[in-house]
């Protein structure tokens, strides 16, 4: 059964050279995404939230996005201050 996650984030303030290394990093982590596990889409906007944004990921089960995740947040934790997940199956 397909899951999907709805991944808000809340960045934390940067100087110009930390928001470059953060855009670098992130653009090698999703394209080193897992097989199983697809980001759907970036949103760089979370209008009437107190986040930045939010990503959509499909993943083949939760347990593999969840086996994932916990590695990818230790590498993003230096710049994103919060997240917070939405983790929905279809049937």
């Amino acid at each position: 059964m397909t899951s999907t996650m709805l991944v808000f984030y809340r960045f934390r303030s940067m100087n110009d050279q930390e928001k470059e290394k953060a855009n670098k990093q992130w653009h090698e982590l999703k394209n080193s995404l897992p097989a199983g596990i697809e980001l759907l889409g970036e949103y760089d906007h979370a209008w009437g939230t107190e986040y930045n944004g939010f990503l959509l990921f499909e993943a083949e089960t939760s347990d593999m996005f969840l086996d994932w995740w916990a590695g990818f947040k230790d590498k993003v934790r230096w710049y994103v201050d919060q997240t917070h997940t939405i983790v929905a199956r279809r049937r």
